[in-house]
């Protein structure tokens, strides 16, 4: 190779400007034992003969044709490269190396293809064949894996998988330029705008340059003008949002962009320090997206972490994060070292109409929390109650399942004051099956086997609970639950009470139907809704007090205990904002 062609490879792969801050943290002795721990628990999923890690698939996905079985994933492989890479173990550095070399050929490069730019999850499912949707996140969660290869290793990847990777990063930016995220997918809209930002800085593209300022400044005014994240209160994607923000932190370094970074860094954690529940160390609801309703070790080491160990917490795992490394703005350290209790939050999620408001009230026994109007998608968590300790956290959440899964045409509405809520569910003609938005109903009809609402426990044996006709649910020595009330308007419903759990989850459903599976079409039903007041105490005034109903046209005028809601008795189109 000439000394002009290598001058220009090395030109092409320096920053533009001062504007990128280059560099990755010496590990300290710890660190690099955490890191390879980890390791040691991910080499068994290497496939030497692909260079890709492995995973075995055990349930269905949106974005993947098969359910069972062994894959090579993608995302997994890059994450490993990574950490193979941070080891500056030299046998593992060179298997790093590999597993770039192996996985980057999987992107799509055909610069005629929609899904350009993107990458597959599976060697087994690529793009051009595969059935399922596409996930064009897979542009940006994958860019990010090598943005922080070349930002902490650039000086010893090899110079032909330099040119590869380079490559695929300006490709997997265009993707996320022509995909052009809005505002409002929070973690995407940050994680995309990282990515846009430093390739075009990199490699001195300059629209890209401008499309990533402009961007940033889009999603920092929206989320200003929202008071927070429009996936609010999320448990895994404010985590993701945290983590992209502080990948800017590290390698953005002109001012105004800071300024920003550093704002929306602080707005992330106002939401989580304000619904952190200390007595049971849970992230307490309305969640928008969330996997689980228990936190996960992670949240734990996040913890530990940014607070500087001034938290002593039982279950933190130790788990290498890289340069990611948090710290709490001060202002809010309180809410995790002293909180006050009892407090209500109260958020106003969505200011335009139809508006969504999350409701929090923590004590030092309970977080009972609610959103006046969510889907009940399987990702949301509209109506979440924590209790007991942190050894031994419970959980009771509200789901509405299709078949065994969650309907997302169920919606959920309430209003709530401290310790009581006026629920009512209802259906939409327009909405999802098992995604909000990937499997809509056509023309509002479905087939159904059993349709159930549920009262999922966590934590909690099914010989505790009890069916509500004697209005309470649950009962221990620190807390009683009241369903108060309970009625059912739907079409043919069988109207049955049923307990059941497994493991350490268990349940009382009521049961709308269960049989053989037959057509549901929405709009002939007359009747589909449920209501119902819940208390936490379960006062004898509560158990007593009914529900007043007032029918208005296609509406009902719901009041009980001083709450008031408005539910629409038959199917209705879908509206914004669930």
């Amino acid at each position: 190779m000439s000394l002009i062609l290598l001058f220009l490879l090395f030109s092409a792969c320096q920053p533009s400007s001062s504007n990128i801050n280059y560099g990755h943290s010496d590990l300290h002795e710890d660190e690099r034992q955490v890191l390879l721990d980890d390791l040691s628990d991910l080499h068994s999923r290497y496939d030497y003969s692909t260079n890709m890690l492995t995973k075995e698939l055990t349930r269905w996905n949106y974005h993947t044709d098969a359910e069972l079985g062994t894959f090579h994933e993608v995302r997994g492989s890059f994450r490993y490269a990574v950490m193979l890479a941070d080891s500056d173990v030299d046998s593992l550095v060179e298997r790093a190396w590999k597993v770039i070399a192996a996985t980057i050929k999987l992107q799509d490069q055909d610069t005629t293809s929609k899904s350009c730019g993107v990458w597959p999850y599976y060697l087994e499912e690529p793009l051009a064949t595969k059935k399922a949707p596409i996930d064009y996140n897979w542009a940006d969660f994958n860019a990010v894996s090598l943005l922080t290869l070349w930002m902490g290793h650039q000086d010893i990847i090899p110079t032909q998988l330099k040119e590869e990777i380079r490559h695929a990063l300006i490709l997997a930016a265009r993707s996320i330029q022509k995909r052009d995220v809005k505002p409002g997918y929070t973690n995407i809209a940050i994680m995309g705008t990282y990515v846009t930002y430093l390739v075009g800085h990199l490699f001195d593209l300059s629209d890209m340059q401008q499309y990533a300022q402009d961007r940033l400044q889009a999603f920092y005014t929206y989320t200003l003008d929202k008071v927070g994240f429009r996936e609010y209160n999320s448990p895994t994607y404010n985590m993701v949002a945290l983590e992209e923000l502080m990948r800017m932190k590290n390698h953005i370094a002109e001012s105004e962009a800071r300024q920003m970074i550093d704002s929306l860094y602080s707005i992330g954690w106002n939401m989580i320090a304000r619904h952190f529940h200390k007595p049971t160390m849970q992230w307490a609801g309305p969640h928008s997206r969330s996997y689980s309703s228990f936190v996960r070790p992670r949240f734990y080491r996040l913890l530990n972490e940014a607070t500087k160990g001034q938290m002593e917490i039982a279950n933190a795992e130790e788990r290498y994060d890289g340069i990611i490394k948090h710290v709490i703005p001060t202002h809010l350290m309180g809410y995790f070292l002293n909180p006050q209790y009892p407090r209500t939050e109260i958020d106003i999620f969505e200011k335009e109409a139809p508006q969504i408001i999350g409701t929090c009230h923590l004590t030092n026994d309970y977080a009972l929390a609610s959103v006046n109007r969510s889907s009940m998608w399987n990702q949301r968590r509209p109506f979440l109650v924590h209790w007991g300790d942190e050894q031994h956290p419970k959980y009771l959440q509200l789901r509405f399942l299709h078949d065994g899964y969650d309907f997302s045409s169920a919606t959920l509405h309430s209003q709530q004051k401290e310790n009581r809520s006026l629920i009512g569910i209802n259906l939409v003609l327009n909405g999802g099956d098992k995604h909000i938005s990937i499997d809509r109903l056509k023309g509002g009809r479905f087939l159904a086997k059993d349709l159930r609402l549920r009262f999922e426990f966590g934590g909690v044996d099914k010989e505790e609970l009890q069916v509500p006709d004697s209005e309470k649910i649950y009962q221990s020595k620190q807390i009683s639950f009241g369903v108060h009330q309970f009625q059912s308007r739907f079409d043919k419903d069988f109207g049955i009470w049923e307990i059941g759990g497994v493991g350490d989850t268990s349940w009382v459903d009521y049961i709308i139907y269960s049989g053989a599976e037959h057509l549901i079409d929405l709009k002939q039903m007359e009747e589909a809704a449920l209501f119902f007041g819940f208390s936490l105490s379960n006062l004898p005034s509560e158990a007593n007090h009914p529900i007043e109903v007032r029918e208005n046209g296609d509406r009902l005028d719901l009041s009980w205990m001083g709450l008031k809601l408005e539910l629409y008795e038959r199917p209705y189109p879908n509206p914004k904002n669930l």
